[in-house]
């Protein structure tokens, strides 16, 4: 079954942006609703208001980061801020902590096409893999024309499920894909589609660690 990335970047990018309107129509809604309040809504009210808001953000996340992971508009990033950010929302409220200051990649790396949007697939990869929550660490060095990005997952299991990592390595693999391993496959295929060599290894009991090189 021969796999056209473009195509599923474009179906991504039609999905995202058909769902964003409705999504930020929500938090306008929301908004409203507090400005007619003379006080602040209590009570039931306020709880629903606080539940809907809470789902309406985590919404908003998702679909920043599946726009950039999946779409289009990850392709061709300049610096890493937008995917910083983007992988900062996705562990929001997770029991996951994102260890990614400000300059741990040279913006310099970015130059390499598609190299924010395999990182950002790798750091949802890593979460994933982080059934019990931890730390995800993310580093760089190098250039545009040779670079290196590391991202650690440090926690339980320290390691991917069999069925991720054969998706992950395994371009034959897609027969046997499930929802829980499409990630990794989609993962694999983005690194090869843009020239980045991927690969995942365990690093003691409670580590598992990503490379991208190129």
């Amino acid at each position: 079954m021969a796999l056209d990335i473009h195509v599923l970047e474009l179906l991504a990018s039609r999905v995202c942006h058909d769902l964003v309107s409705p999504v930020g129509a929500i938090h306008n809604g929301l908004e409203l609703i507090e400005e007619m309040e003379e006080e602040p809504a209590s009570g039931f009210l306020g709880e629903s208001i606080k539940l809907i808001e809470h789902s309406a953000g985590q919404a908003e996340r998702r679909l920043k980061l599946f726009r950039l992971a999946y779409g289009m508009a990850g392709r061709d990033q300049r610096g890493f801020s937008e995917v910083r950010a983007a992988a900062g929302g996705w562990v929001e409220g997770s029991r996951t902590r994102l260890d990614w200051p400000p300059g741990a990649v040279p913006d310099a790396l970015s130059g390499h096409a598609g190299i924010g949007k395999v990182l950002l697939n790798v750091i949802v990869l890593a979460e994933e893999a982080l059934t019990h929550g931890g730390t995800i660490t993310v580093a760089g060095e190098g250039s545009e024309e040779a670079g290196r990005i590391t991202v650690t997952a440090d926690g339980r299991p320290g390691a991917l499920n069999p069925q991720a990592a054969r998706a992950l390595a395994d371009p034959g693999a897609a027969a046997d894909l499930t929802p829980r391993s499409v990630h990794a496959y989609m993962t694999g295929r983005f690194a090869e589609t843009y020239g980045v060599r991927l690969s995942a290894t365990p690093a003691g009991p409670d580590r598992l660690v990503f490379r991208l090189e190129w």
